[in-house]
């Protein structure tokens, strides 16, 4: 006869616990790392910064980005003060600015390092902001009155 070890109900109820928890944190960063954004001339594949300490850190203290990746910001209001600077910056982007339907209101274009401090502020109201490298606006068809997608990407 084979003797069976049974489990103390303390590791069984964590396990319990913990299971469920590790599925929905991994889901949760996962989802974090699955949007991408349709544009006329192609996908930008985004980084979210959609708490306040996520954008208050941007894109600083990056070497830089991929060629289709950018970084989307989801501020808490629609405003006109949603700005950007280049603050611990050590590339050039476009910066752009998006209302709340993803038309795009804001674009500017090639904004270097060395602008620090200055800072760059939507024409119009602005729910989202995208930065991503240099020139790529242009490349990806994105300018004002064009309306970009978010989508998934499972």
């Amino acid at each position: 006869m084979v003797m069976v070890k049974k489990l103390p109900y303390k590791v069984i109820l964590l396990t319990i616990l913990a299971v469920p928890l590790i599925i929905l944190f991994w889901f949760k960063f996962e989802s974090r790392n699955q949007l991408s954004l349709a544009t006329p001339n192609g996908t930008v594949n985004l980084l979210l910064a959609d708490t306040l300490e996520l954008r208050q850190r941007g894109l600083s203290n990056r070497a830089g980005l991929d060629k289709n990746s950018g970084m989307l910001f989801i501020f808490d209001d629609v405003s006109k003060q949603n700005c950007f600077w280049m603050k611990d910056m050590s590339f050039s982007i476009d910066m752009v600015w998006l209302n709340e339907q993803r038309g795009v209101i804001s674009v500017i274009p090639n904004v270097a390092p060395e602008t620090y401090p200055s800072s760059y502020c939507p024409e119009k109201p602005a729910k989202y902001g995208l930065e991503i490298n240099a020139g790529r606006a242009e490349n990806f068809g994105i300018k004002n009155g064009v309306y970009l997608q978010f989508k998934d990407r499972f």
